[in-house]
């Protein structure tokens, strides 16, 4: 694996993959923003900054995600650079077998504990607010919550905008339907927020770099309350359980699933619960030693 350095503005730059990661190149030293799914990951980057002539200072990680901390292990030890993180992502960044076991609410069985859901342990050096100046950098960070617990954007000087996972592309919403959510009220606030966010230019991390968000939020909202709406069709006419509905999405997005992606879905899935139910939209009820979901 090779990554390119894509110039956007200023000292801003980004890294194009699966994963779009963000560079910001400071004469102290340069800044990662995120660092890929894993040693290989890090080991691309760090040749990209031996190609480059940049010395790594700094690791900010937007959310925990596997594949936003996979290769700040490898990259850490090459460079012993800092790692920057909100508190509450930092926990996981740094014991990151709390992934699996948050998505699966136990101890995870071998096929969880794999580096899509679990990333190697880095050691996080401090943490930063999920609003306003960024220690020892002249970078900004901006709350971004919904898809994971505490995720942040990451604003530079040149007035570009790092934003995470909070948009995923056209395409990606096409084949998966259902996105990762961990709590739709906050990802429906974030979209608003978005929506009026003005920058040069907008890294998302699953989706193409754009001076334009405008339409790209419309699609990630239209999506995020589809599957709501969806949701609830499916409990009109009988009560399911959460794996019921997650079986009927399944069915109607034509999706087949692996165990993480199961994992994966029945979370967001459950998050929508939460949500539809908190909104009078659904209710919860117990019965034959099941939790059973209706149209309320």
């Amino acid at each position: 694996m090779d990554y390119s350095l894509e110039h956007l503005k200023g000292r801003s730059f980004y890294v194009p993959g699966r994963v779009n990661l963000g560079i910001y190149v400071m004469e102290e030293g340069t800044c990662f923003i995120d660092s890929g799914a894993d040693e290989s990951s890090g080991r691309a980057l760090y040749r990209l900054l031996e190609r480059e002539g940049f010395s790594l200072k700094t690791i900010i990680n937007t959310h925990s995600n596997a594949d936003h901390v996979g290769g700040n292990e490898y990259l850490q030890k090459k460079t012993d650079c800092s790692i920057i993180t909100t508190e509450k992502e930092g926990f996981i960044t740094s014991f990151p077998e709390m992934e699996p076991l948050l998505l699966w609410s136990a101890f995870p069985f071998k096929d969880l504990r794999n580096k899509f859901l679990q990333a190697r342990p880095s050691r996080v050096t401090s943490h930063c607010s999920n609003h306003g100046p960024i220690e020892n950098t002249p970078l900004e960070s901006f709350p971004l919550p919904g898809h994971f617990i505490d995720m942040i954007g990451v604003r530079t000087p040149d007035d570009v905008c790092y934003i995470a996972d909070s948009l995923f592309s056209r395409e990606i919403i096409g084949k998966y339907r259902l996105i990762f959510t961990y709590d739709v009220a906050a990802a429906l606030k974030t979209l608003d927020f978005l929506s009026g966010l003005e920058a040069s230019f907008f890294v998302p991390c699953h989706a193409p770099v754009t001076s334009d968000i405008g339409d790209l939020v419309k699609v990630n909202r239209d999506a995020l309350l589809k599957t709501g709406e969806d949701i609830v069709q499916g409990c009109c006419s009988e009560p399911l359980s959460r794996e019921d509905i997650l079986a009927h999405l399944c069915r109607l997005y034509q999706l087949e699933l692996n165990p993480t992606q199961y994992v994966l879905n029945l979370a967001t899935i459950s998050a929508h619960l939460s949500f539809l139910a908190d909104n009078g939209k659904l209710e919860p009820f117990a019965a034959e030693g099941r939790l059973f979901w209706r149209k309320k």
